[in-house]
């Protein structure tokens, strides 16, 4: 059994049921969206998954599974998790969000999709491998990977931010130059 396995089916199961509570158990964990609990529409033909409202839709429903998961991590690692989570969130429903840049999308995708829960998963999945008294070590591991995606996702951000600032200072050194006095003197 893997390790995705064990965290989906932490006790051993045989037969059929043990099949469709693993199948129900991922559906769950993919197909929620929002705080509501309700399973996610399905993605329209033109969706794309870092079009901003499925980043939304992958941080409300990480958000639920660091939720789910809290009684199995340290409490500083829910802490940087939700900060993560509360960062991008930030972002996403900010006035800007519609032009967010394709890298800070994709950038978020991979937080959302892949860093951030796998690094929740693979920690939950060795403590409860580890049994009783858990995996110290992996407790450090999992605290400086949420430390450093935290500081990540808010250099990102403030990337962002940064970004519209310089393109809104630029388009102005453009008109500057374009209608100064110089450039419409006949």
């Amino acid at each position: 059994m893997g390790l995705l396995s064990r965290l989906f089916e932490p006790e051993p199961a045989t037969g059929q049921a043990a099949r469709g509570a693993v199948t129900s158990d991922r559906a769950r964990a993919q197909g929620l969206r929002g705080h509501s609990g309700m399973p996610s529409a399905p993605a329209s033909r033109g969706s794309q998954p870092d079009d901003v409202p499925s980043l939304v839709a992958a941080n409300q429903a990480l958000v639920l599974e660091i939720n789910r998961s809290a009684g199995d991590l340290p409490p500083l690692g829910v802490v940087l998790a939700r900060a993560v989570t509360d960062t991008v969130g930030r972002v996403l429903r900010s006035p800007e969000a519609a032009r967010l840049d394709i890298s800070v999308r994709v950038a978020i995708n991979g937080v959302l999709t892949d860093y951030l829960p796998g690094s929740i998963r693979t920690y939950v999945a060795a403590v409860r491998a580890a049994g009783p008294g858990g995996a110290p070590a992996a407790t450090d591991a999992l605290v400086e990977q949420l430390a450093t995606l935290r500081r990540s996702v808010e250099d990102l951000a403030r990337a962002s931010a940064e970004r519209d600032v310089q393109a809104l200072e630029v388009h102005g050194r453009f008109l500057e130059t374009k209608f100064s006095g110089s450039d419409l003197a006949l």
